[in-house]
């Protein structure tokens, strides 16, 4: 009976084993299906976060693409999305950036950036409740290129150098860097309470002969003589006189000839086919009837549509009456081998509707060597007296080889380039604004690429997005 009894304990306990180590399988088991089930699922996720990513890519791509050609932005489905309903699966958003705000849809020709967000879906979806990877969105900014001109630039650019006096007021204060630049000369600040607003940059020599002020830095490679005048901030120069210059310096003075290089000269022709407007479309080219401007309306013959005026076979340039307001419609150039304004009292330049135009007045350089040419006795200088007047919001760039000449009481709202040693006397106000040249980047000197439609440009970024 003992033994009996002793039989079905060692029964019991086997039974309990067995079943233990059943349970231990079962739990390894489980344990190893749902490792395999896990990595399955991460595996899944990870394949179709690489589909979505490379599907919403493929979206940023295509509206890429289709914003270089015209129309085609407008002429989606629904214009401005970019859709696609078949492997690589996308929807592609476009949006453009103009003023202060985004907004929805194809980018005009006042666009500055356009932004893509592109919402791509996977071909295969994750399994096991692994969907992170199932869409993927994208966003990339890109800067948005229009043809025409781009401002470049800064406010004085006079090769030979040039001088200013008499109440002479010019205000650079938003020109990049140095406002005021020589390349090859002596910049003279004379007479009686001339300010400048701005830095100025002179390879030569720069001479206070009054009191003169630069309310900025200066950087010369020659002498620099401060006579009675100051420079606000800092000064550097190849020599000073006085020398130490005291208070004529409210910053730094550092003795070095080794200045920032000045651009070089650019070449300006006449070549009508490098001027364009937004669209692409070239400026329409007209002669200047008897030569003269008129007191009244100059623009375009479609109404705002820009215009060249050829006025190089008038021999004295551009002709005007005195109290003569031109009204333009549009943006006007006028290329012309002289401008000689110095007999006409108050010439004015205005807007005809209040909306801003701009004006070049252009004397062509007709020798290409790197160098402001003025080719005498048929070109002559930029010539203005009293009351010559570029009225906001107009906005005008002299472009000459030769020199500019302004006395008593001129205004100028923009750009001046001049070759020869220039002058500004007599109360003139001068206030920087951006213009440009087509073709060139004045702020290197060096020739950029002519865009013929407006296109996407660079990319700002390329990031991935979460709602």
């Amino acid at each position: 009976m003992f033994l009996n009894r002793g039989v079905s304990t060692e029964r019991g306990a086997a039974l309990a084993s067995v079943l233990g180590v059943m349970a231990v399988g079962l739990l390894f088991a489980s344990l190893i299906t749902a490792a395999v089930v896990g990595a399955f699922g991460v595996s899944s996720s990870t394949r179709s976060g690489v589909q979505s990513g490379a599907a919403a890519d493929a979206g940023v791509a295509a509206a890429r693409q289709g914003l270089y050609v015209a129309g085609n932005c407008a002429a989606q489905a629904v214009p401005g999305t970019y859709a696609s309903a078949v492997a690589p699966k996308y929807s592609a958003k476009v949006e453009y950036f103009a003023g202060s705000t985004w907004n929805a849809g194809c980018p005009p020709v006042t666009a500055t950036e356009v932004r893509i967000t592109s919402l791509g879906t996977a071909e295969t979806p994750g399994v096991n409740g692994a969907t992170a990877g199932n869409a993927t969105k994208v966003e990339a900014i890109l800067k948005y290129l229009v043809p025409g001109v781009e401002p470049s630039g800064i406010a004085l650019y006079l090769y030979r150098g040039g001088t200013v006096e008499s109440n002479s007021s010019f205000d650079l204060t938003e020109s990049p860097g140095a406002g005021l630049m020589v390349k090859n000369g002596n910049f003279d600040c004379a007479k009686n309470n001339a300010v400048i607003n701005g830095s100025v940059l002179v390879t030569g020599n720069l001479t206070f002969t009054g009191t003169c002020t630069v309310n900025g830095s200066a950087w010369v490679s020659g002498t620099a003589t401060l006579g009675s005048g100051k420079i606000r901030d800092n000064l550097t120069a190849g020599s000073v006189s006085p020398n130490p210059p005291g208070t004529r310096v409210g910053g730094t003075y550092t003795h070095s000839a080794i200045i920032p290089a000045v651009p070089p000269w650019t070449e300006v022709a006449y070549t009508p086919t490098a001027w364009q407007d937004p669209t692409g479309a070239p400026y329409e080219v007209r002669t200047l009837g008897a030569c003269a401007l008129p007191n009244g309306t100059l623009g375009g013959t479609s109404a705002g549509k820009p215009v060249i005026i050829n006025a190089l076979d008038c021999a004295l340039g551009p002709t005007a009456a005195n109290n003569t307001t031109v009204k333009l419609t549009s943006d006007v150039v006028i290329f012309a081998n002289t401008f000689n304004f110095s007999g006409v009292n108050s010439l004015q330049f205005s807007s005809s509707t209040g909306a801003v135009h701009k004006l070049w007045f252009i004397t062509p350089d007709q020798l290409s060597d790197a160098q402001p040419t003025c080719s005498a006795p048929t070109q002559g200088d930029f010539s203005v007296k009293n009351g010559f007047t570029i009225n906001s919001p107009i906005e005008a760039l002299v472009y000459t080889p030769c020199a500019f000449a302004g006395v008593n009481g001129f205004t100028w709202r923009g750009q001046m380039i001049a070759g020869n040693y220039s002058s500004a006397k007599n109360n003139p106000i001068f206030t920087f604004v951006p213009i440009g040249l087509p073709g060139v980047d004045l702020d290197t000197g060096s020739v950029t690429p002519r865009i013929t439609s407006p296109q996407p440009g660079s990319v700002v970024s390329n990031r991935e997005v979460t709602d």
